[in-house]
């Protein structure tokens, strides 16, 4: 499988404090019940941010990204960010992988 076939998915929203374990319970029945074209998914919650949470997905189509988009799992997804906290954004796009590298010297 090519790597530039890959299609990420990214949701990011608020959650309540209180509201955390329901939450992450909430997203783990749904990540229990991802077709298999999801080769990835992760929950984080952000270190610079309070209560932010994101969730990364990864696709192996675009097809199944935007069926995933439409369908009832995505829609409790969302709600539950808009439900439990505040719904921030979502982003999706086609996966390219980075790499860092360090200057130590630069001839002029």
């Amino acid at each position: 499988m090519d790597k530039d076939a890959l299609y990420f998915l990214k949701i990011s929203g608020f959650i309540r404090s209180e509201k955390n374990r329901e939450f992450q319970q909430t997203v783990q029945f749904i990540f229990n019940h991802l077709p298999k074209e999801c080769m990835s998914h992760n929950l984080a919650l952000d270190v610079h941010t309070n209560n932010l949470y994101h969730l990364y997905t990864l696709w192996q189509t675009e097809d199944s990204l935007v069926t995933f988009k439409s369908s009832h799992e995505f829609d409790l997804l969302k709600g539950a960010f808009q439900t439990l906290g505040n719904y921030q954004e979502t982003m999706a796009g086609k996966w390219a992988e980075v790499q860092l590298f360090e200057l130590n010297h630069l001839d002029a």
